[in-house]
C-alpha cells in the first residue's frame, strides 16, 4: 500500500495511517485490553506458538474468550503483513481490547466484540559493541498491580518508571517489591551469582516473558548453572553480573545501578549467552 505500512484491523488490511478506532473502545477508555510483541527475524516469525499461547491466557485472564484467536489464522494474517510490508527484521504487535461498549462505563456489555489490530513495529536492538561495556539501571519500588503476568495494555506505572529511568540516563529499572527482585519496567532480569544464571520465579508478580523462556531454554541445553528463585536487593547489587531481556533486546548487561558499580564491562556469561542468541537465530531463521 503506497505511502502507508498494512495493519490488519477486526478483518480487513487497511493503512496505517488511515486506520481509526471507536472513542468508546474500552481499550482506549480503560486499558482493557492485552497485547503481544513478537520478533521477526529474516521473515520469520519467532516462537510463535508461545507468543500466541501467552495471548490466550491473558486474554482468558480478563474474561475474554481465547477462543477468537485462532493460531493458524494469526499466523496467516502474521505472514500476510510480513509480505505486504517487506518486513526482514522487524516486530508484529498483537493488540486485542474487549471492543466497543455503548456508553462509558466500568460494567462491560457481554456484547462488546472484541477488537483486533495487528500492526508492525520497528525497534532497533543493540548491536554486539553497544551492549559490551553494559548499560545503567536504576532501582524502583514495584508499585504497579499484582496481576503482572497479565499482558495487559493498562502499562500507566511501566510507562512512568521507564521514564523516570530515562530521565536518569539509565536504560532500565529494576523492580522491588518487599525488598526482592520482580523484573524491569520493560524487561525481565537475571543475575549472575558464583556462576549460577538466577531469576525470579514466575508468579502473579512478574510476566512470564518468552524471550525469558528462549533464554531458559538456552541455558539448559548449554548446560549452564540455573535457578529460578527469590532474589533480595542485597543479592541483586552483589551479583558478578545482571542482565536485562525483552523482545527487543535478548540480553543486556547491566554494569552500573544507581550508584553501585556491578562491573566495568559486561560480563562474561551475558555474553556467552548473547552469543548463543546470535547463533540461535542465524542457525534457526536462515
Amino acid at each position: 500500500m503506497p505511502n502507508s505500512e498494512a495493519v490488519y484491523f477486526n478483518g480487513n488490511y487497511s493503512p496505517k495511517n488511515q486506520t481509526s478506532l471507536s472513542i468508546l473502545d474500552r481499550g482506549f477508555l480503560f486499558g482493557d485490553g492485552v497485547y503481544e510483541l513478537i520478533p521477526v527475524y529474516n521473515k520469520h516469525i519467532f516462537y510463535i506458538k508461545d507468543h500466541l499461547n501467552r495471548l490466550k491466557s491473558s486474554l482468558e485472564s480478563i474474561n475474554i474468550d481465547s477462543s477468537l484467536v485462532d493460531d493458524d489464522e494469526f499466523i496467516k494474517i502474521i505472514n500476510s503483513l510480513i509480505e505486504l510490508n517487506d518486513y526482514v527484521n522487524h516486530y508484529i504487535y498483537i493488540h486485542i481490547s474487549r471492543g466497543v461498549d455503548k456508553k462509558r462505563n466500568h460494567i462491560y456489555s457481554k456484547e462488546c466484540e472484541p477488537t483486533i489490530l495487528i500492526m508492525g513495529e520497528n525497534y532497533k536492538p543493540f548491536d554486539k559493541s553497544t551492549i559490551e561495556y553494559g548499560k545503567k539501571a536504576i532501582i524502583e519500588d514495584d508499585y504497579r498491580w499484582l496481576k503482572s503476568n497479565i499482558k495487559s495494555t493498562s502499562l500507566l506505572a511501566n510507562v512512568l518508571i521507564k521514564n523516570k529511568a530515562f530521565t536518569d540516563d539509565a536504560y532500565e529499572a529494576l523492580l522491588l517489591r518487599d525488598q526482592y527482585l520482580t523484573e524491569g519496567s520493560a524487561s525481565n532480569v537475571f543475575i549472575v551469582d558464583n556462576g549460577v544464571i538466577k531469576t525470579p520465579k514466575l508468579s502473579n508478580k512478574l510476566l512470564p516473558g518468552i524471550t525469558r523462556k528462549f533464554l531458559t531454554d538456552l541455558i539448559i541445553e548449554n548446560k549452564l548453572d540455573f535457578e529460578e528463585c527469590d532474589i533480595s536487593k542485597d543479592q541483586l547489587l552483589t551479583s558478578d553480573e545482571i542482565f536485562c531481556s525483552s523482545s527487543t533486546n535478548p540480553v543486556v548487561p547491566i554494569t552500573r545501578v544507581d550508584n553501585n558499580v556491578i562491573s566495568n564491562k559486561a560480563g562474561p556469561v551475558s555474553m556467552e549467552l548473547y552469543n548463543y542468541v546470535q547463533e540461535f537465530i542465524r542457525e534457526t531463521y536462515k
